[in-house]
């Protein structure tokens, strides 16, 4: 990449100190600001990657005017994405925000507005695109391997302790994190749903926290749904499953089925090709190093969210927008919004927005 992209990252909790470690990585990008309430707290995130000379500030308003940014990266608690982009959209800088974009479908349009208003770029990050598994079984359906597809799923059996609901101070509500198992942590794998199979036309939910009683949202979701192709699905999203596993993605048609779980699990077609099991001994399952989440919110590996940024910034320098764009990365957030209806209503059919 030619140019030098300068970084600053907003929020450095968890996944925000995921980024200070990757965002140095990337070609082309320089992280040269942090900013966080808890200004001990970023240089923890500092200190724990070996960077130095780096400033801390408290405030975006500062941050965005004493240094000199191209990019800034939000990573605050989820229900607080919008306000940090908009002031950064707004002092010409562009935005890649984490999971998901925003909460709500409105903060998401405005956020998107102010990008357009701008000129400006937005992203969001959805680094599990980049997992090869997931890539060959888009590219299987781009194909039409699958012929008609009769039904996908996307699965997130994971678990998470009482204690990790009442660190921070905003998990497991509706006002910061949105949701629970479903917004929070199945995001990706929805994401991952419609990204693959394509848009969801409908869905059909129940809902409720099986075993956290103090949280206000959910920990277990179990949707049915229906395709805009006519394809039927599932959606399954908890943090109630002890130990927690890996996603699993599937999906099956007339002439084929896939499954993506910590690799190529299953990749069998009618057509069947000499390079599909050579897919199959590469993307082998057997060389997964952690559950992806499933276990703990650090389970991750963060050479993903690496390759999501690269990609963003590629497409930035050709002048187009990111595949993992604002409009783009609405698509799971309006999924999931369809799916909480439905759950209050009992389950009833909502038609996604």
């Amino acid at each position: 990449m030619a140019k030098e992209w300068r970084f600053g990252i907003v929020g450095v909790g968890v996944v925000g100190e995921w980024h200070v470690r990757v965002t140095p990585k990337v070609p082309g990008a320089k992280l040269v600001a942090l900013c966080d309430l808890l200004p001990e707290k970023a240089q923890a995130a500092l200190d724990k990657n070996k960077l130095s000379g780096i400033p801390i500030y408290t405030d975006i308003k500062q941050m965005l005017a004493k240094e000199k940014l191209d990019v800034v990266t939000v990573a605050t608690p989820s229900g607080n994405h919008m306000e940090p982009a908009i002031l950064a959209m707004e002092a010409g800088k562009n935005v890649i925000s984490e999971k998901p974009l925003e909460i709500q479908l409105d903060r998401i349009d405005r956020m998107i507005e102010a990008a357009r208003k701008n000129k400006v770029r937005l992203a969001g990050i959805f680094q599990n695109r980049w997992n090869e598994a997931n890539r060959v079984l888009r590219d299987a359906v781009a194909e039409g391997r699958f012929g008609k597809i009769a039904w996908a799923g996307s699965f997130t059996p994971w678990y998470r302790t009482d204690k990790y609901y009442e660190e921070g101070g905003w998990r497991g509500t509706w006002k910061l994190d949105g949701g629970g198992a479903i917004m929070n942590q199945s995001v990706h794998a929805i994401d991952l749903l419609q990204w693959i199979v394509g848009p969801v036309k409908r869905v059909s939910a129940y809902a409720s926290s099986r075993i956290h009683p103090k949280i206000e949202v959910e920990d277990t979701l179990s949707c049915a749904l229906e395709f805009e192709n006519g394809a039927y699905g599932t959606i399954l999203g908890s943090t109630a499953m002890y130990p927690g596993g890996p996603v699993r993605i599937w999906v099956g048609g007339e002439n084929g089925t896939a499954i993506s779980e910590n690799g190529l699990h299953t990749f069998k077609f009618r057509d069947a090709r000499p390079t599909d099991a050579e897919l199959i001994e590469k993307l082998n399952t057997k060389k997964a190093t952690t559950t992806g989440g499933g276990a703990s919110a650090t389970d991750v590996a963060t050479d993903l969210h690496g390759r999501n940024i690269a990609a963003i910034l590629r497409a930035w320098e050709e002048g187009k927008d990111a595949e993992t764009c604002g409009p783009e990365a609405r698509k799971a957030v309006s999924i999931i919004l369809a799916m909480y209806e439905s759950a209050r209503k009992g389950g009833a059919p909502v038609d996604v927005k």
